[in-house]
């Protein structure tokens, strides 16, 4: 569940339970407008594209209890809520609490800080750096929900590869593009030609969403496409951080959209895929091996 920042709200009651509740407190919720609800749960992030729904899924992590502040318009519907949660499920702590009012934004705006990557800095618009150190390239990522803000590890170990390459004068193509922060890389980077493929249509729009606040030159575009059914033109450089089932079933087409003597750069997959996902590319030479937090990318040649 996404942060949603209302203007002004003062009004709140914590929620607390154990797992599973989610869905039905949700529906209850539903009948006293709540105007936000926070999750204060912690959960791992998905790398820095979308999950592919074609795929087997990922493991389930396990159950998260359900942590929530949600936030009401007056004392009295959060009072109301309150008691015909408390009817209707017992098991709930619920408490109220009064939150003083404050800007919104920007609390949720602190949250997330700009990261470096090799030669890259990914920020969102509310923390970028004055005066970048020297080298250096700043990408300007809206954050938005599903998609890769440069803050997971897949994305940085990408970044970190891409930071080794020579890209200039090169045509690339990013697979399940997500924010589109790799494709921007590249095209900063002085790419000549730079294609960010995702299934998602919601993607693609956050990705041109972040590209309009970079000074990207015109060789960048963002298309709705699956390379799977409908790859693009062969590429210098092929990137696909998308997870390591989705890798392994569609090595050969991946493998297919390089020119020859190009470079594939492959994230999205921990330590305990790596042998699998390297068995799918055995056609191709490992270069360099990155790993960070357990998850792991690859630079193949």
């Amino acid at each position: 569940m996404s942060r949603l920042w209302p203007a002004l709200v003062v009004e709140a009651l914590a929620i607390e339970d154990p797992p599973d509740a989610e869905g039905l407190v949700a529906a209850l919720l539903d009948d006293f407008s709540p105007q936000a609800i926070e999750d204060l749960a912690e959960r791992p992030l998905p790398p820095g594209g979308l999950w592919d729904p074609t795929f087997p899924p990922i493991p389930e992590p396990p159950p998260t209890p359900l942590r929530w502040r949600v936030f009401f318009s007056s004392a009295v519907e959060r009072d109301r809520a309150a008691t015909a949660l408390g009817s209707a499920h017992p098991q709930l702590r619920l408490s109220a609490v009064d939150v003083p009012d404050e800007d919104w934004a920007a609390r949720s705006q602190a949250s997330l800080t700009a990261v470096t990557a090799g030669r890259f800095i990914v920020t969102p618009p509310w923390d970028i750096p004055p005066t970048p150190p020297p080298g250096t390239t700043v990408i300007v990522i809206e954050p938005s929900m599903g998609f890769g803000t440069g803050h997971h590890p897949t994305t940085r170990l990408c970044l970190r590869l891409l930071s080794e390459l020579d890209a200039r004068g090169r045509r690339v193509v990013d697979i399940g593009t997500g924010s589109g922060v790799l494709a921007m890389a590249a095209a900063l980077d002085g790419a000549s030609d730079v294609v960010g493929l995702d299934v998602d249509q919601d993607a693609i729009d956050s990705a041109r969403t972040s590209a309009a606040l970079n000074p990207l030159p015109p060789v960048i575009r963002f298309e709705v496409g699956d390379f799977r059914s409908s790859p693009p033109a062969p590429a210098d450089i092929v990137l696909a951080n998308l997870t390591g089932g989705m890798l392994r079933t569609t090595a050969a087409a991946l493998m297919g959209l390089r020119r020859a003597g190009g470079t594939l750069v492959i994230s999205g997959f921990d330590e305990s895929e790596e042998a699998d996902v390297r068995v799918a590319f055995a056609p191709l030479r490992q270069v360099v091996r990155l790993e960070e937090a357990g998850w792991v990318a690859v630079r193949l040649e």
